[in-house]
């Protein structure tokens, strides 16, 4: 009988081992449901028509695009600045808005921006006081002619204050 218990034992000491070792995986944090900010994913289906590579022409979107932002409610002012096919937009709000609204208001923005100017791939969107300040900075030295790539590390930078994991 010694025999039978031995071999029996044996088979519920791993069966639990295993059972222990494949059942005691470590909890992982569900992913974000927003996305980073407001970021406007590139479309399906590229646009066939590049964007312009003329200066006044880029600083002429931007103004459009400046205007389009502004009309959102919430929004007191927009700066928007264009580096190849990306927006980048900077919004003063509304003061003691909760954070809820003013998601919707960056959604919101993004997404009126990529419907104005469909060859962009992609909108960012900020209502930071320091980014929205750089962004101005930025868009008065584009306007008093300089390139918009002497502020391609400014951009990156903002890019990763904005939504560090988008690309």
């Amino acid at each position: 009988m010694k025999r039978v218990e031995k071999p029996a034992v044996l088979v519920i000491v791993l069966i639990i081992g295993l059972l222990m070792v494949t059942g005691c995986n470590a909890l992982r944090k569900p992913a974000p449901e927003n996305t980073p900010e407001a970021q406007v994913p590139a479309p399906s289906a590229p646009s066939r028509e590049p964007m312009p590579g003329s200066p006044e022409e880029v600083e002429r979107i931007a103004s459009e695009l400046t205007s389009v932002a502004d009309r959102v409610s919430g929004v007191n002012r927009a700066t928007v600045v264009i580096a190849g096919t990306t927006a980048y937009v900077g919004i003063d709000q509304k003061a003691g808005l909760e954070d809820e609204e003013t998601e919707r208001i960056k959604r919101d923005v993004s997404n009126e921006v990529k419907a104005a100017e469909p060859r962009l791939t992609a909108v960012y969107v900020s209502s930071d006081p320091d980014t929205v300040s750089r962004l101005r900075q930025i868009a008065n030295g584009i306007a008093n002619g300089q390139p918009v790539s002497a502020f391609d590390q400014e951009l990156a930078e903002i890019v990763k204050r904005i939504s560090p994991t988008a690309r």
